[in-house]
């Protein structure tokens, strides 16, 4: 039988890492807003005026940028989560990108409709074995929880069925 080798475990030091070093290596993971970093580090037990300190030195050197930080989540989203346009203003509230710049980086009601279209002609495929009232019902809620506008499903929904809400529900 062999024995395990010890765990390493990482020399302590006695010196704290500086408020500075730490948003640094939390700026090196992944892109944060300065409500995040601020929120992050403050948990971290750093001082508020600490924090307020380091974030107005990296915001001074260029490492945060909340409208490049937003920019690249909406992008992302759009490319591995398609979100729509009030799905998308509030997680970027809730990140504490300001309103302006929400509305410089948020999804074209153009743009929202073919995420939609895209996503639910996706999952229509799938929902094959299910009744057509039951896929409506299915995508538009899917739509719905994706932060899509009502306008944009009714039109997704539309152009899927070849049909209106108004007749399908006559037809149900």
């Amino acid at each position: 039988m062999s024995k395990k080798p010890p765990k390493r475990t990482k020399p302590k030091s006695d010196k704290k890492i500086s408020c500075r070093d730490r948003a640094l290596r939390l700026l090196a993971a992944r892109n944060h807003t300065a409500k995040e970093l601020s929120e992050r580090l403050a948990s971290l037990g750093y001082p508020a005026q600490e924090v307020e300190e380091a974030i107005n030195w990296l915001s001074e050197i260029g490492y945060l940028n909340d409208r490049l930080t937003a920019e690249l989540f909406v992008d992302y989203r759009n490319r591995f989560r398609p979100t729509g346009a009030e799905g998308l203003r509030f997680e970027l509230e809730q990140k504490g990108v300001d309103e302006e710049t929400i509305d410089c980086v948020i999804n074209s009601p153009e743009k929202d409709y073919e995420l939609a279209y895209q996503l639910a002609k996706g999952r229509l495929e799938k929902m094959q074995h299910l009744t057509k009232a039951r896929q409506y019902q299915r995508i538009g809620s899917l739509l719905q929880r994706r932060g899509f506008g009502w306008d944009i499903t009714l039109k997704v929904l539309e152009a899927l069925f070849d049909s209106s809400l108004d007749t399908d529900l006559e037809n149900v």
